[in-house]
């Protein structure tokens, strides 16, 4: 048994953190020094690599894995119809074991330690680019959900604004008919209305109408051939600041990272199974032991056969 059963080898990849320069991309540059963006969580390496290990159990993910690398004949060679997907999947996370005791590794067992070997290091290869690309889409994700709120912001204050404008319009028609009657053509001087009423200037408000039917007239004009409200809108080019920041982000994926490969899967010289040693020690200890317990068993039934023809 020691010389004919199969040799089994055990190949492992050692893992770590991302390095910081690995997510830098993710990690917005300039927003603390624009006023309204904290919607910008930072990534750190630790949170990264927790993504990935996370990700490792995701059956989803080890099937889109067994699919691109075309591992399903090799898993279930002899799979029928009625081989469900699920045993597959579950017979795949057996071979891919992943321990986390003083390191992070995953290996795996195999009698071609060839190609456990690449399997393991795609299997790495693989998560940490699909790891990669979810932490890219959350970050794409969050700047494209606060372009939308700084979009509607903006689109909310442009409306407010013609309101207001409108408003202004109503409130300088009524005036302007006031002025009229009154027959206000010019700017009244309000220091000496509220000197002559004895009114308190800091309490008192002026009526519109003692601008004039002329200014009055003018600002209508004004006020119904503007053609952008933009610049008399309050916080409105800080909004657009903010807006034209983060259309300027881009993420590149490339140099991206979210493990990093200590020591990468090789095919070892040494098996772990069979120990033929044990196996012979064993066997030569449980023989000497089985060999004269069936002498003396032997002994004892001979006696008693003599015995029992006496």
């Amino acid at each position: 048994y020691a010389l004919l059963a199969s040799q089994i080898y055990k190949v492992e990849a050692l893992l770590l953190p991302p390095k910081a320069k690995d997510v830098q991309s993710l990690n917005v540059q300039g927003m603390k020094g624009v006023p309204g963006l904290q919607g910008m969580k930072k990534v750190t390496g630790a949170e990264a690599f927790a993504s990935f290990k996370n990700n490792l159990s995701s059956r989803s993910l080890q099937k889109k894995f067994i699919d691109e690398y075309g591992l399903m004949d090799i898993l279930a060679p002899g799979r029928t119809p009625e081989t469900r997907d699920i045993e597959i999947l579950e017979s795949f996370s057996k071979m891919m074991k992943i321990e986390n005791k003083g390191g992070f590794s995953i290996s795996m067992e195999s009698n071609d330690p060839v190609f456990a070997a690449k399997l393991v290091n795609d299997y790495v290869g693989f998560f940490d680019l699909e790891t990669v690309r979810q932490l890219v889409s959350d970050a794409r994700n969050s700047i494209q959900e606060q372009i939308v709120d700084i979009e509607y912001k903006i689109a909310s204050k442009r409306q407010m604004a013609k309101q207001r404008r409108e408003d202004q319009i109503v409130r300088f028609g009524e005036a302007l008919i006031i002025a009229r009657k009154l027959a206000i053509k010019d700017r009244v001087d309000t220091n000496t209305v509220v000197q002559n009423n004895q009114l308190n200037i800091s309490t008192s408000n002026t009526p519109l109408y003692y601008r004039g039917f002329k200014a009055l007239d003018a600002e209508i004009v004004f006020l119904k051939n503007r053609k952008s409200d933009d610049p008399f809108i309050g916080g409105l080019r800080d909004l657009q600041e903010q807006l034209t920041l983060l259309r300027s982000f881009k993420i590149n994926e490339s140099g991206m990272h979210s493990v990093t490969v200590d020591q990468a899967a090789y095919p070892p010289k040494n098996r772990i199974k069979p120990n033929r040693r044990l196996i012979v020690s064993l066997g030569t200890v449980v023989g000497l032991f089985l060999g004269i317990f069936l002498v003396f068993f032997v002994s004892f039934i001979q006696k008693q056969k003599v015995a029992h023809s006496e």
